[in-house]
């Protein structure tokens, strides 16, 4: 399966309808800037293109096994999630560094969106 996440969609909702540039204005958002929005929408669908989305098959053919106590991914699943990890991404929502803290409401929405449209089992457990 292939995704390619509609960014172009998500970032006029972002600019036009949401209204980032006034977000950016207020005390403590001043890190909401088009270009910190444009980086993390164009990593995470990266993530979601690249990395979640060819997982389905495996997802839907293989699925999740508990063996012993022990639950088994599909091929794939366990190595998407330690870059899930690695990357920072579970942290999205509840980083408190400048840069995430200043759009928490705007752009989490738009990531989650990409990784469930991308894999629907994996967006469970990354978002």
């Amino acid at each position: 399966m292939t995704y390619t996440a509609p960014l172009a969609d998500m970032r006029f909702a972002l600019r036009e309808v949401a209204g980032l540039e006034r977000v950016a204005a207020l005390p403590g958002y001043e890190h909401a800037t088009d270009d910190t929005v444009d980086a993390v929408l164009e990593e995470a669908a990266k993530l979601a293109g690249n990395g979640l989305a060819p997982l389905n098959r495996d997802g839907d053919k293989v699925g999740a096994k508990l063996e012993n106590g022990i639950v088994r991914t599909a091929p794939g699943f366990a190595g998407i999630y330690k870059e899930f990890v690695d990357g920072g991404w579970n942290s999205l929502p509840f980083d408190l560094s400048s840069a995430a803290r200043a759009c928490r409401g705007c752009w989490p929405p738009h990531v989650q969106e990409m990784w469930q449209a991308a894999t629907w089992a994996s967006g469970w457990c990354c978002s």
